[in-house]
């Protein structure tokens, strides 16, 4: 039962399976002002294992444009099972000299936004970014359960959330992470 949790979910429910990555340090932060490492080698280690045992990463603007990460697996032997990327971006402020975007066409990008931004769109599609316009909620934020369910629906059933604390506090008080 537990080997198939995933499975099961994506079956049976109208959500894919959330995992979320945290890391938080003893005094309860989640980065360190001196642009340390709250981590260690084989925390970061397992980071990429478990990257490479998903069907997407999950994360956001916010988080591409502060950390400029690469979102790839990188353990040796196992650099073809990194995942497809989605990022939410609702005012497509990604820069196009980020990392995740210049190594688009190698690794599959998906952008959900909201705010048209004609001259980007045009860029990133030529980059082979996909992007989703998706409405925005009544406060002004994308709805976490239709963004999961649109995930769901392009055939992903198993997610990695890897993202800042904003994004991972709202998937955590909508009960999102499995």
């Amino acid at each position: 039962k537990n080997f198939y949790k995933s499975y099961l979910k994506f079956k049976g429910d109208h959500l894919p399976f959330v995992t979320a990555k945290m890391a938080v340090s003893k005094d309860f932060f989640t980065n360190n002002k001196k642009k340390k490492w709250i981590t260690n080698i084989f925390s970061r280690s397992r980071v990429h294992l478990l990257r490479g045992k998903h069907d997407c990463i999950l994360t956001s603007a916010r988080t591409i444009i502060k950390d400029n990460p690469r979102f790839t697996c990188r353990i040796c032997g196992l650099e073809k099972n990194s995942p497809p990327l989605i990022v939410l971006d609702k005012n497509l402020m990604i820069p196009l000299s980020s990392k995740i975007i210049i190594s688009a066409r190698k690794n599959q990008t998906i952008i959900f936004f909201n705010k048209i931004n004609e001259k980007k769109i045009k860029i990133l599609k030529k980059l082979k970014v996909k992007i989703i316009r998706v409405p925005l909620s009544k406060d002004g934020d994308f709805n976490l359960k239709t963004i999961l369910k649109k995930i769901k629906f392009l055939g992903f059933s198993r997610i990695f959330l890897e993202s800042g604390l904003n994004l991972t506090t709202s998937f955590l008080k909508m009960s999102l992470i499995d």
